[in-house]
């Protein structure tokens, strides 16, 4: 199956525009739409935000981001 990937921006009223798609004109088409996933640069940041904001709260400072990451898998995994 051909597939064609880009990305677009949600305009007002919920409007998403894709235009020069490689299918003819008339071409039925499957739509998937998610948020854009983040760079691994911009996740890096994130991740890093959240954790500082994590060890400023009581208890938490001698937290690693190793730890939280620990955590985080436990709880996935329903541990």
């Amino acid at each position: 199956m051909k597939t064609y990937e880009t990305s677009a921006t949600v305009e007002e009223q919920g409007r998403v525009l894709v235009a020069g798609v490689p299918f003819a004109p008339g071409t039925e088409v499957a739509v998937t739409i998610s948020p854009k996933r983040l760079s691994a640069e911009e996740f890096t940041a994130a991740w890093r935000r959240v954790c500082a904001e994590l060890r400023g709260r009581p208890g938490l400072q001698s937290i690693t981001d190793e730890g939280f990451r620990e955590e985080i898998d436990h709880y996935r995994a329903g541990q």
